[in-house]
């Protein structure tokens, strides 16, 4: 197949304009030849030269390419034709992964578009290689899988039949199960794999389902189990050890809570996990927006570091403080976008205004999740949830604490008491 074939086919180009087709296919070569100068291939001057060649197509053709800058989406990007504004829904906008899959993975690409996994013949070989990679980047792996989500998850069970102990394929199809909302079949395809294998990840990830569910019983077991192979593999002391080993304690409290605790720890439980969906949808979302509020957080807060985006004061600013051109916040858009409740979305809207102080524990209960604070300089007391291993009395943090509901919770690392 003929590259800008595979181009229209793969982008789902073919009823596009020939010019705009011409320019995505000089705007891959563009990528490959950057990806040769990086690589020392070619030199920068051969790089420059093919750059160029896009970049007159453009002008001559009276092409314009959008990106972030011009409203779409982190991962967005579209050629249109020049001459003001577009409207919503008459540009053809294209996934940035995909644009980066036919400039590395072609090959792969081309498999897709050919391949059929109810013909008989199995899923391409190509794609069997590329899922099965451990070098090439996850989120390539799982675009691939999203293009056509029905048909991903037909290679991934085709491949699956052939390989039935791949471990990638296999959690590819559970983060496939997990966000489709289908935890039953994710749970079988998990009770699947354990015939096959007696792997660390997946004993884990079945602990995960289980404790969505509230099967804490079920969970603490595979959990134990995970962290038994753990001990046998030599994994006990690195993360993954370390982790499991706060899984177990976690459910072990949560399988013994009664009344309303439970539901306040359930609670609890589900904010930190929205958190962290929002904060995934960002990342997809709004990647030029974030590099402009590292620098406005920067001037606000005089903290110079290099990689702010990775502290997680800075995160739940930009997410639930710093406002967008429309004036919603990125925590706002993904909760209008996944239509939650109003509930949640004024939690949510909470999150925007924390309380910032020098706290000190001051009581823990940790069987519970709960413990209290006090603001050294006010004296005022707040009760937080949290699970904190080795949390105790006069540990002391500077920081935000947040609101959700009826309790708070923070994400400050905490430090030993020192009297001045």
């Amino acid at each position: 197949m003929e590259q800008k074939e595979l181009i229209e086919k793969f982008l789902d180009l073919e009823d596009e304009d020939e010019g705009i087709v011409d320019a995505w296919t000089l705007f891959i070569e563009t990528n490959k030849a950057y990806r040769d100068v990086d690589a020392r291939i070619i030199s920068r001057r051969e790089g420059d030269n093919v750059r160029r060649k896009f970049m007159k197509h453009i002008r001559k053709n009276k092409l314009r390419m959008l990106g972030e800058e011009e409203g779409l989406k982190a991962h967005e990007l579209a050629i249109t034709r020049d001459g003001g504004e577009v409207a919503e829904g008459e540009t053809k906008t294209l996934n940035n992964f995909d644009v980066g899959l036919l400039t590395d993975f072609a090959d792969v690409c081309a498999a897709w578009v050919a391949g059929d996994p109810e013909s008989g013949k199995g899923v391409p070989d190509e794609i069997i290689v590329f899922l099965e990679d451990p070098y090439v980047n996850d989120r390539l792996k799982e675009r691939l899988i999203e293009r056509d989500t029905e048909r991903g998850e037909e290679f991934l069970k085709a491949i699956l039949e052939d390989k039935p102990s791949a471990l990638i394929v296999h959690l590819l199809l559970m983060k496939h199960y997990e966000q489709g909302g289908r935890l039953a079949e994710a749970e079988t395809e998990c009770k699947r794999m354990l015939t096959e294998t007696d792997d660390e990840l997946v004993w884990a990830n079945y602990g995960d389902l289980l404790e969505e569910g509230g099967r804490y019983e079920e969970a603490f077991d595979a959990f134990k189990k995970s962290f038994e192979v753990c001990e046998r593999v030599g994994r006990a002391e690195d993360r993954m050890g370390v982790a499991i080993k706060e899984n177990i304690s976690r459910v072990e409290r949560m399988k013994n809570l009664e009344g309303d605790e439970v539901e306040a720890v359930r609670e609890y439980r589900e904010a930190v996990r929205l958190i962290w969906e929002v904060r995934e949808f960002a990342d997809k979302t709004f990647g030029t927006e974030i590099e402009k509020a590292e620098e406005e957080y920067k001037k606000e807060t005089g903290i110079e570091v290099e990689h702010v985006r990775d502290t997680f004061d800075f995160l739940d600013w930009f997410l639930f403080s710093r406002t967008l051109e429309d004036g919603r916040t990125p925590g706002i858009v993904y909760a209008e976008e996944k239509g939650l409740s109003e509930e949640l979305k004024e939690k949510i809207k909470g999150l925007g205004n924390p309380i910032k102080g020098d706290f000190e524990v001051v009581s823990v209960d940790r069987a519970v999740f709960k413990f209290a604070v006090k603001d050294v300089k006010t004296e005022e007391e707040y009760e937080l949830r949290g699970d904190v291993p080795d949390i105790k009395g006069r540990l002391t943090f500077t920081g935000d604490i947040h609101r959700w509901g009826d309790f708070y919770f923070t994400e400050c690392v905490f430090n030993v008491h020192e009297e001045d």
